[in-house]
């Protein structure tokens, strides 16, 4: 089962570097040349001993000058292999690194909420730089190991006694590195899961700075993040333990093995079974003898690190575990608007939050929905928008269930603006942008002149080419509002939904941007979750919504004379 999970990593992972290979060509070449010199060089190094031992000059000259030229070509085949290898590290890290990318970003918006943001984090960063490089491990050593395989050959040939004793202590070093992965894998597994909690809080820390420092929770949050740091360190230290005990142990019995060499060496030379020139050969081959069992480890080592990391990759990229969006073949390029619940049900995990919900908006309409919070508002926006999947029931859109149409149909035709818009740490007018990519800077201005936000950018040093810092740093909530307004504007679609998009703002700027939103109604569907119920009395119709469901509906004035709950949201809303 093992073998073959990671027989299909190495399938999906070859895809990848496919893009490389002109430069595997390259590196396999190099790697053969350079195998076949350092399987040449000792054999050189002992005809020089030869010839010191039986004093011709003339030829150790010549074999110490070809020793050097062949030294200098094996420099400059590793030199050339450092080189492939590192073109190959570099073109499989990006494909791997742009296809998890656009499968993240083509979850389903519940996957990202259920997990950290440290778990995507450091799979997107972590785990495809070890692909890449555990990838490229594996293969140099399959290939030390098949081109050493005539090393052992040549060793067997020389001396059969020496052979045995090479294969024997080689044995005693690869069971021991055997033993050290194996202790090595579990604390490895364990630290990938500790990396990515502790990624995710510093994530976090970062993004949430101000609130740390507001709530005076820095003891709090520094007593999280130091618990995790020092998990992680313990376990890396963990790992550097065990490799040092092992690599500590496997030292000292090489020792001793190249000293019973030695030994064995010198009484079969006194029994006339093995000569001078040979010996210096086999010692020196000997190391590569270790070197090709410690070999087979280390390939079952990268076998592991490797199908721990592209098992993590890939159950995003084939969406084997995370959910992706799901989208139907139908293209419109404009909807009329007209939106429809048809026994709507959604629930999260196993919380119930919308129950057979029903309803009916026509194109360009202005919709309201009132309630108090937690009562499934802005759940009805995510299941519009196709962000969530409904749990039962359809959502249709112009008559066509939203699930058979495709993304563009569904993401063209209808903007958000959310209370808590993300701002992108890019320039205002790149921000601005990213709604409409063609947009000229007059219907930029535009835009934000609709959402009142134009002479504040303007009074900027850089205007529209000022950076915002992450999340829109420097500019306050109702600024933040004002440019995701202003970039659901600039996107003309036919849906634009307002999830309280004006909590934030003071009476004067509310009142600016409710004359926005007037300036639009009749021409487009708006639909408004209410935080003010002042800012939707003037609304076509009113959906009053209390634990899931929709308890009544009407204009404003209908639900004053006939709704209870509704007439009791607005005395409070008008109270304070």
């Amino acid at each position: 089962m093992e073998n073959d999970n990671f027989k299909l990593n190495v399938k999906r992972t070859w895809k990848y570097i496919k893009e490389a290979k002109l430069n595997l060509i390259g590196y396999g070449i190099v790697s053969i040349i350079e195998a076949i010199i350092s399987a040449i060089i000792p054999l050189l190094a002992a005809k020089v001993i030869l010839n010191i031992t039986n004093g011709i000059i003339n030829q150790l000259i010549l074999s110490a000058i070809v020793v050097f030229i062949i030294e200098l070509i094996l420099y400059v085949m590793i030199y050339f292999k450092g080189f492939f290898y590192q073109k190959i590290y570099q073109k499989t890290l990006i494909a791997i690194q742009k296809s998890l990318t656009k499968e993240i970003l083509n979850l389903e918006v519940q996957e990202i909420d259920k997990n950290s943001s440290g778990l995507f984090i450091n799979r997107l960063n972590k785990d495809t730089q070890d692909i890449a490089g555990l990838f490229m491990e594996y293969a140099y050593w399959l290939s030390y190991i098949i081109t050493n395989v005539g090393v052992l050959v040549t060793i067997f040939i020389l001396n059969k006694y020496l052979f045995i004793y090479a294969v024997i202590t080689s044995l005693i070093v690869y069971f021991i590195n055997r033993k050290s992965l194996a202790k090595q894998y579990e604390v490895q597994r364990k630290l990938k899961t500790i990396e990515e909690n502790k990624t995710g809080l510093t994530s976090e820390l970062v993004r949430g700075i101000r609130d740390i420092k507001i709530l005076n929770a820095s003891r709090s949050i520094l007593k999280q993040a130091y618990n995790k740091i020092e998990d992680a360190t313990n376990e890396q230290v963990h790992i550097m333990n065990i490799r040092r005990l092992y690599n500590y142990i496997e030292s000292n019995i090489r020792a001793l093995t190249d000293l019973g060499l030695i030994l064995v060496g010198c009484l079969l030379y006194n029994k006339s079974l093995l000569s001078i020139p040979n010996f210096v050969i086999i010692y020196n081959y000997q190391a590569k003898v270790k070197n090709l069992l410690v070999g087979i480890v280390k390939i079952a080592e990268y076998n592991k690190k490797f199908s721990i990391a592209a098992n993590r990759v890939y159950e995003v990229i084939e969406n084997s575990k995370f959910a992706k969006e799901q989208f139907g073949n139908i293209k419109k390029d404009k909807l009329e608007g007209s939106i429809k619940f048809v026994d709507v049900s959604f629930s999260y995990d196993t919380e119930e939050i919308l129950k057979k919900m029903n309803f009916t908006i026509k194109p360009n309409e202005k919709i309201a929905f009132v309630g108090k919070s937690g009562a499934g508002k802005s759940t009805i926006f995510n299941l519009i928008t196709h962000l969530y999947q409904v749990s039962s029931g359809k959502v249709l859109l112009d008559d066509i269930n939203i699930n058979d149409l495709d993304c563009n149909t569904i993401r063209n035709n209808m903007s958000i603006i959310t209370q808590n818009p993300y701002i992108f740490n890019f320039s205002i007018k790149d921000n601005l942008l990213l709604a409409k990519e063609d947009a000229t800077l007059k219907e930029i201005r535009n835009a934000c002149r609709l959402a009142c936000i134009d002479d504040y950018i303007m009074s900027l040093p850089d205007k529209y080419d000022t950076p915002l810092g992450e999340n829109g740093i420097i500019l306050s909530g109702g600024q933040k509002q004002r440019i995701a307004i202003a970039r659901a504007l600039l996107m003309q679609t036919e849906i634009i939904l307002f999830d309280e998009a004006t909590s934030a703002l003071d009476n004067e700027t509310q009142e600016q941007i409710q004359k926005a939103i007037d300036n639009l109604k009749g021409e487009y569907t708006i639909l408004i979750i209410a935080h003010r119920l002042s800012t939707v009395i003037d609304a076509d119709k009113i959906f009053v919504i209390d634990d899931g469901k929709i308890i009544d509906s009407g204009t404003h004035q209908e639900l004053l004379k006939k709704c209870e709950f509704y007439k009791n949201l607005y005395s409070k809303d008008l109270h304070n």
